[in-house]
């Protein structure tokens, strides 16, 4: 039965006109990004990689690399940089303007060697710095150039330094040249960009050389200025210039046991000014994407590295940009009719896009975005506040706190059942929608929202009640209507349309919020993690045999992961994305899990700061993922991700100091015996030598009173605990889950030093990470479908009475009803795309599957099965919860069978992933019934492509918890699928036609072939086919019955 409560928003307000607001958005010029769904990496995919750059103190080094243009040296906050290569060839960045720049050596004999072609050539990155060491063969043996690429932290400029014993009258040639590729689409980044666009053109033209003598007594010097290359004998400016450097890379200082770990601190600190733009805000990206964004990761930037007079000019550039004079004259919902009624349309005074809406752009309060950015910005903003603990500066910002919230609310919770919808309000939501669900991040966000409101309020006179009973009305439906206790984690959402059911199969960002935002208590927090142990795919990261550290890395089994197990690929949905690995590594500290949050930090590491191809990067997507592989650089994401990571993760350092206290929970491996920290905020140091441990620190925040410490038990007994050589009480952390903690409290005032020792007596304490492991379907020894096909025995049954459709009708039809009565991100109304690509559509064409038909109604197919279908008119049932078509339908059976095969085709998407889209049921005389449910991926797939399986992050095979079970072996084999434009049946389409990514959407389409065992003893007496998801169609176009 259908039907919908229709739900009423009644504005209070008044229409008016708000003269800075335009009264509607601009015209749209169109929506989804194709550059997002380019691979130039498709040949790499699979094979075999190695170290391209080795840790040696803080530097990356490669000798001989192959790299070009893969490592930025940033230098002013503008968008100009400085492109470095494993040679030294480089290339200036200037938007529409670039420049390719070549060095040649003039020896006095009259040898030139092209410094990018020399025989031997290391290169290091130093944070900030790149440095090469040359030699050639036809230099003589003991001769060699160096070469240092500097540049300046406040001006569009940078030096190079040549020094070596190369003999007088040797002479270094400059020579600038237009790059080869002059239409840069995402600013030349890698893996966005064609590789070698920064390339001398191939034309030859060149503007510019200059040549320079190489003295043995004294170093020579080359400056660009923007593009324009001079001979500087400046040596102070260069001193000068590296003391910068060396300050800026200095802020974060990392020392442990672990080389790949050391280079990190300063690596973070050169990419984190990297993304700090002109417009003094953290920008979505130092080279791709560098543009300001209100929202995703990049704030938390400033306070996790001790810039905090950065975040706070980040903060409140975007306060400024908090629409606070539109109040919201229109009710819900509000969808945009010209992109398909996929997402909020873009006029004032709808509840999207009015008071407590934080616009994109800094000091710009009338500009419309599409993202819900404000959760993001939020609760980096509430993180500040727990740094710096100011509460005059609480006082000031609490308006657009209270805005913010109210704002959530009326867009995401309008029915007030404490459950928020999300909103395009993660990283990875480009292809995200939840049609008003109650979604877990969204809500987990909110919660701390509403508690640090609360506190917040407490502290500054403002009444905390309101915040406080959201906040608990939050954390109750989280637990009582999206945790799951028999799977131990959070569901990704829950429908609030058709059948409200629960979408168990959760993406990373799930749990990692939910950890984040202090909703979980300690056994939910483990019990989720342990859902990322078994149900997320991990990708080995693995190095060749015979090459540098092959034995150590690949003994350790490091695994990056992706961020779902979901089928069919979109963008954003089933990727390894750096930033989303991280937080993932963050949620297992967070969880006291911290040799399973090191292993993955460092299975990180590993795949993009030195098996990449740029030394030292905070990339967005890993070579890994199967859609793209290795792009961008220092993205701004990862780098604040990065920063929590490491400081609150690894090393432990949880402010809250607007409680006046700092809490210290390092992270360790247990197998590490030191390790050290410098901030502008703390210095932290750990020494463990043998049975006994020791801590020493001393922390700079101002509003700090307080230490807690929470520190791991080495042995199973406590000898003695002192601070400053004083006894000192201490108690086990109560309730902790993984390791075994224990906690004291000391008073510690700002740049007070602190030392803790314990000595340590009875027994060590093993702590050792759990292995993740790749769950599969549990086939059970079940038997394949199609394994007794008995062609004699087959009859086809004839569906004509009960066609409603042609195939080709399902994404011409325009499915309007049921909707959301509120406000939110949907299938479009073609059923096919998301918000992202609201107007995309497939052709289905079906002209072949006729041709072949005509004359005899029936179809052969190349299993031996044969199938009545119409070579005209209707030829297919359809059934959905969208009013278009029933819920349900029946065909009349008789007669007694072995097996039913069914020929069938429809809708699904991977919001539908994991879970029952639909069933058939054969149905008895005696009224039970056999079932077979259609599950995405396993045996129900869209009419429009054919599923890439990588056996990885794409694997059908996956088993996850809580599925229906099945009565067939679907998942261990490839589906059959029926060609729709030529007719043609085959469980190798793909590889028949040779697709070469992950997006596979098959020209005219396909149906799909399935099989529903039947009791041979009992009398049939119908089959009946019912949707049960939300937004898809599912359509019977003929059945067999095997007898």
């Amino acid at each position: 039965m259908k039907r919908l409560t229709a739900i009423f928003i009644l504005s209070w307000c008044v229409t008016a006109v708000w003269p800075q607001y335009a009264t509607k958005s601009n015209k749209v010029k169109g929506a989804g990004d194709l550059i997002e769904s380019t691979s130039f990496n498709d040949h790499k995919r699979g094979t075999e990689r190695s170290l391209q750059y080795l840790p040696d103190g803080e530097d990356f080094v490669c000798v001989n690399g192959k790299n070009r243009y893969t490592r930025a040296l940033y230098g002013s906050p503008t968008v100009w940089r400085l492109e470095t290569s494993d040679r030294p060839i480089f290339a200036t960045f200037v938007k529409n303007n670039c420049r390719n720049i070549r060095f040649r050596l003039h020896l006095p004999d009259g040898t030139v060697t092209p410094l990018e072609e020399t025989s031997f050539c290391e290169a290091r990155y130093t944070p900030g710095r790149r440095s090469y060491r040359l030699k050639d063969e036809s230099w003589g043996k003991s001769r060699e150039l160096r070469i240092v690429a500097l540049p300046s932290m406040t001006e569009e400029q940078a030096l190079w330094e040549f020094s070596g014993n190369l003999p007088e009258g040797t002479v270094i040639e400059a020579i600038v040249s237009p790059i080869r590729n002059p239409k840069l689409s995402r600013n030349g980044d890698m893996g966005a960009d064609a590789p070698l666009s920064f390339d001398p053109i191939e034309t030859g033209e060149v503007l510019q050389r200059l040549e320079c003598a190489l003295s043995v007594q004294e170093n020579t010097y080359i400056k660009v200025k923007v593009n324009s290359l001079e001979q500087s004998g400046n040596k102070q400016e260069f001193l000068a210039w590296e003391a910068d450097r060396q300050t800026l890379a200095g802020r974060i200082r990392m020392t442990t046991p672990d080389p790949f770990i050391n280079t990190i601190g300063g690596a973070l600190a050169v990419a984190a000014d990297g993304v700090w733009g002109t417009e003094e805000v953290w920008l979505h990206g130092a080279v791709g994407w560098r543009m300001p964004l209100s929202g995703w990761r990049a704030g938390y930037i400033g306070d996790a590295l001790g810039w905090h007079d950065r975040a706070r000019k980040h903060f409140n550039n975007y306060a400024a940009s908090q629409v606070t004079e539109v109040p919201c004259t229109r009710s819900h919902p509000a969808q945009d009719s010209t992109l398909a009624l996929a997402r909020s349309v873009k006029e004032w005074g709808t509840p999207h896009y009015s008071n407590g809406y934080i616009c994109r752009n800094p000091q710009r309060n009338n500009q419309m975005h599409h993202y819900d950015m404000n959760l993001c910005y939020i609760d980096e903003l509430l993180w500040h506040l727990q740094w710096t603990g100011d509460l005059d500066y609480a006082r000031q910002i609490w308006p657009v706190i209270q805005l913010h919230l109210a704002w959530e609310k009326r867009n995401f919770d309008p029915d007030g059942d404490g459950l928020y919808d999300a909103y395009a309000c993660i990283w990875a939501s480009d292809a995200l929608y939840y049609n008003s669900g109650a979604v877990t991040h969204s809500s987990a966000y909110n919660y701390r929202a509403n508690r640090l409101a609360a506190l917040i309020a407490s502290k500054i006179g403002e009444d905390p009640t309101p915040y406080q009973q959201e906040a608990d009305r939050i954390l109750k439906g989280l637990n009582e209507r999206l945790w799951m206790p028999e799977a131990g984690h959070w569901a990704e959402f829950q429908d609030f349309m058709g059948h409200k059911r629960l979408h168990k199969s959760a993406g990373v960002w799930t749990i990692y919020h939910a950890l984040d935002s202090d909703v979980a208590t300690p056994e939910q927090a483990y019990q989720a993690t342990r859902y990322i142990d078994e149900q997320i795919p991990h990708l080995p990261v693995r190095v060749a045999e015979g090459t540098p550290y092959a034995d150590e890395i690949n003994s350790a089994s490091y695994a990056t992961i992706a961020t779902t197990n979901w089928l069919p690929y979109s963008w954003s949905i089933n990727n390894v994305a750096f930033a989303e690995v991280m937080h993932t590594a963050l949620a297992y500290f967070q969880a006291n899990r911290p040799e399973e949050g090191f292993k993955l930090l460092k299975s990180s590491v590993l795949d993009g700061m030195y098996l990449g191809e740029s030394p030292g990067n905070f990339g967005q997507v890993s070579f890994y993922d199967a859609a793209r592989g290795e792009c961008y650089r220092d993205f701004g994401d990862p780098i604040g991700v990065a920063s929590r990571l490491f400081i609150q993760g690894l090393y432990g350092i949880l402010p809250d100091a607007l409680n006046g206290r700092l809490l210290i929970r390092p992270g360790f491996p247990s197998a590490w015996e030191y390790a050290s920290l410098h901030t502008p905020d703390i210095d932290f140091d750990f020494k463990q030598d043998d049975k006994r441990t020791h801590y020493t620190l001393k922390h700079r925040l101002i509003a700090v009173k307080e230490v807690e410490l929470h520190l791991p038990a080495i042995y199973t007994k406590v000898a003695s605990l002192k601070v400053n050589g004083k006894k000192a009480d201490w108690t086990y952390v109560p309730a902790a889950m993984g390791r075994r903690l224990i906690a004291v409290k000391v008073s510690a005032i700002p740049d007070e030093n602190l030392a803790i020792d314990i000595k340590w007596n009875g027994s060590k304490i093993e702590y050792a990470a759990v292995e993740p492991f790749a769950a599969e379907v549990k086939s059970e020894n079940l038997p394949k479908p199609f394994e007794h096909i008995e062609a004699s025995k087959c009859e086809t049954v004839d569906m004509n009475q009960v066609f409603n459709a042609k195939v080709t009708d399902i994404f011409q039809n325009e499915y309007l009803s049921p909707r959301s009565p509120y406000t939110t991100l949907q299938i479009p109304k073609q059923g096919i795309g998301e918000w992202c690509h609201p107007l995309k559509t497939a052709n289905i064409d079906d002209k072949g599957l006729r041709e072949k038909v005509k004359g005899t109604d029936v179809l052969q197919t190349e299993l031996g099965i044969s199938f009545r279908t119409p070579a005209e008119g209707r030829n297919i049932a359809y059934t959905s919860l969208w009013d278009n078509y029933p819920d349900e339908l029946s065909i009349p059976l008789q007669g007694k069978g072995k097996s039913l095969y069914l020929l069938m085709a429809g809708s699904t998407n991977h919001m539908q992933c994991h879970i029952d889209n639909g069933y058939v049921r054969a149905y008895y005389t005696d009224g039970t019934y056999s079932e077979l449910p259609l599950v995405n991926p396993y045996n129900w797939a869209p009419i429009e492509q054919l599923f890439f399986e990588d056996g990885w992050s794409y694997n059908r095979n996956r088993y996850v918890p809580g599925s229906t079970p099945l009565p067939l072996d679907y998942g261990s084999s490839p589906l059959y699928r029926l060609q729709l434009k030529t007719g043609r049946v085959s469980n190798r389409l793909a590889e028949e036609i040779g697709f070469p990514g992950v997006t596979r959407e098959l020209d005219g389409g396909a149906g799909i072939l399935l099989e529903l065992p039947v009791d041979s003893s009992k009398e049939l007496s119908r089959l009946t086919v019912e949707a049960v998801s939300n937004e898809v169609v599912i359509g019977l176009m003929g059945v067999t019955i095997q007898r």
